[in-house]
C-alpha cells in the first residue's frame, strides 16, 4: 500500500510540473537560405559542357555545406546523381526534358533545403562532322561543329564507355525504303563496333550483341553501305548482312546470323554496287587468291564466265592491295606479285539475270608503280580518277590517261591516316595525327587547302557528315 501512494504522489508532481510549465519555450526559427544564381529552367546541349554555379548563403555563415543534385531520367529508375556545391558534367542524356533538384545540407544546423528546376536537353549532332580516330590504346569519337568548334571524344563523355583502339570506319545506316531515314550509325574498330544514336550519340549496342547468339572473338576488315540500313561487311574474313526480313523497326532488324555460305577468306579489299538492289559484290579470296562473286545472299566463288584474256581472274597468284569501280565496265584491282605491282582492268556483267561474265581487259604495270604498297590509302571519285597516298603525300591518278599530279597542300612530314572524298569528288577531307585538313579538288583545281580543323585526339580514320 506503500508502494502505491508513492507512486500516486509522484503522478502528482509530473502533472503539476507539466500545468507550471506553460509552453514558454525560446523557438528561435531558422532562416531560409539566401540562394541566387540558380534558376527554375535550364537549356543544356547533348555533348557540352554543363555548369551551375549557385551562390548560397546560410544564416549559420557555413560555407562549407554540402550540396547533392538530382537528375531524373524519364523511363529509368533513380536518378543520376552528383555531389558538389556546383553542378559540372559533360551533358550526356538525350534531347528531353529532365526534372532535377538541387539539395544543400548544412550540417552546423543539421537542416536541407531543396530547390526543384528543369533541364531541357537538346542536340546539336545532326550538323556537323563525326570523327573517328585511333589514339593508339582506344577508337575516339568525336564532333566537330560547323562553327569549326571541336568537341573531342564526345562518345566517351557522352557514354562513359572507352572503345578499344584500332579504328576503323563509321558508316551510315539509311533506309530508303523510309524516306533516307538515318537510323544510326556503326563506329568499327579491328576487335567489333558500337552501333550509336545519330541525334545524341548515345551507345545503342555493341557489334557482338547485333548477333542473334555470341559470335566469339571478331575480327572486323570491312564494313560497306546498304540502302536498306543495315550492316553489311566482311568480319572474321567473312561476309555477313543483317537481316532484312523483318519490319525496319523490329527488334531484330539488322541483326546477324551466319555469314554467307561457303569456303572463303576474303581480303579487307571488295567492290560493292547495290547488292541490296539485285546488285553484286566483288572481293578478293586471299587463299586461293582469286577474284570471286557474291550478291545478297550468296557466296558464288567464281561462278561467271571469263571473256577477255588479259588475266586469269580465277587465279591471280598476286596478292591484292586495292579494288576500286568507277562502273560495271571499269573497275580496276591492284595487285603486288612479289614485289612487282601490278595493275588489272575488268568489267563485268553480274546484273543482267543471264548468264554471269567477267571481262578482263588488261594487265599492266602502273605508272604509279613505285608510290603504292598495302599501306596506301584509296579513294575513288566520280570522275573517274583515284586519290592516293604515299606517306605524307596524296596523288590524283587517271588510269585512262595515265596522268599522275601530286595534291598542293604539303603536310610536312606527317603520315596521312584517313582520306575522304565528298561533294561529288570537290571535296577531299585528310587526315593526320591531331588533325583534319578540307582539300579543293573540283574542277580548275588542285588540292588546295580551305579549311583545316584541330584538335582531334589521335588519328583520324573516318568522318560522317551531317548537313540535316
Amino acid at each position: 500500500m506503500k508502494h502505491v501512494f508513492l507512486y500516486i504522489i509522484g503522478i502528482l508532481v509530473l502533472f503539476t510540473a507539466c500545468y507550471k510549465d506553460k509552453g514558454n519555450y525560446d523557438y528561435h526559427p531558422v532562416p531560409e537560405p539566401i540562394i541566387t544564381r540558380l534558376d527554375t529552367a535550364y537549356t543544356a546541349v547533348v555533348g557540352d559542357s554543363f555548369i551551375i554555379s549557385p551562390k548560397v548563403v546560410l544564416a549559420s555563415g557555413n560555407t562549407k555545406y554540402q550540396g547533392l543534385w538530382k537528375i531524373s531520367v524519364p523511363g529509368q529508375m533513380g536518378t543520376q546523381d552528383y555531389t558538389g556545391q556546383e553542378l559540372r558534367i559533360v551533358f550526356g542524356l538525350g534531347a528531353s526534358r529532365y526534372p532535377a533538384m538541387y539539395i544543400v545540407y548544412d550540417s552546423i544546423t543539421d537542416m536541407k533545403y531543396y530547390y526543384k528546376f528543369v533541364i531541357n536537353g537538346t542536340a546539336t549532332f545532326t550538323r556537323g562532322t563525326v570523327v573517328l580516330s585511333d589514339d593508339v590504346t582506344a577508337s575516339k569519337i568525336s564532333f566537330i561543329k560547323e562553327d569549326g568548334t571541336v568537341q573531342a571524344d564526345v562518345y566517351t563523355n557522352i557514354n562513359h564507355d572507352t572503345l578499344p583502339g584500332g579504328a576503323l570506319q563509321l558508316t551510315m545506316m539509311k533506309n530508303v525504303n523510309y524516306g533516307n531515314l538515318i537510323t544510326g550509325y556503326w563506329a568499327t574498330f579491328k576487335t567489333g563496333g558500337v552501333y550509336i544514336d545519330p541525334n545524341n550519340l548515345s551507345k545503342l549496342r555493341t557489334l557482338a550483341k547485333n548477333f542473334y547468339s555470341d559470335p566469339g572473338l571478331l575480327e572486323v576488315s570491312t564494313f560497306i553501305p546498304s540502302s536498306l540500313g543495315v550492316p553489311v561487311g566482311i568480319i572474321n574474313k567473312k561476309l555477313y548482312r543483317g537481316a532484312t526480313e523483318t519490319a525496319p523497326f523490329a527488334t531484330y532488324y539488322g541483326f546477324m546470323g551466319i555469314p554467307l555460305s561457303g569456303t572463303y577468306s576474303l581480303s579487307p579489299a571488295i567492290i560493292a554496287s547495290d547488292p541490296d538492289n539485285r546488285g553484286y559484290f566483288v572481293g578478293f579470296e586471299e587463299t586461293k587468291r582469286k577474284l570471286v562473286r557474291m550478291d545478297w545472299g550468296n557466296y558464288l566463288d567464281t561462278n561467271y564466265i571469263v571473256k577477255d584474256s588479259a588475266f586469269t581472274p580465277k587465279n591471280l597468284k598476286m596478292d591484292m592491295l586495292h579494288l576500286g569501280r568507277f562502273s560495271d565496265n571499269e573497275c580496276y584491282a591492284f595487285c603486288d606479285s612479289v614485289g612487282q605491282i601490278r595493275e588489272l582492268r575488268f568489267g563485268v556483267e553480274f546484273r543482267t539475270g543471264g548468264d554471269p561474265v567477267f571481262h578482263a581487259l588488261e594487265k599492266r604495270k602502273p605508272v604509279i608503280a613505285d608510290k603504292i604498297n598495302a599501306t596506301t590509302l584509296w579513294a575513288e571519285s566520280p570522275v573517274g580518277v583515284f586519290y592516293f597516298t604515299q606517306g605524307d603525300k596524296v596523288f590524283r591518278y587517271n588510269p585512262l590517261n595515265k596522268d599522275v599530279k601530286e595534291m598542293a597542300t604539303s603536310f610536312s612530314g606527317q603520315t596521312i591516316t584517313m582520306l575522304k572524298l565528298l561533294d561529288n569528288g570537290n571535296q577531299l577531307l585528310v587526315g593526320v595525327r591531331g588533325s583534319i585538313f578540307y582539300l579543293n579538288t573540283g574542277t580548275g583545281h588542285n588540292g588546295e587547302t580551305t579549311k583545316r580543323v584541330d584538335g582531334i585526339p589521335g588519328a583520324p580514320k573516318d568522318v560522317i557528315v551531317r548537313a540535316n
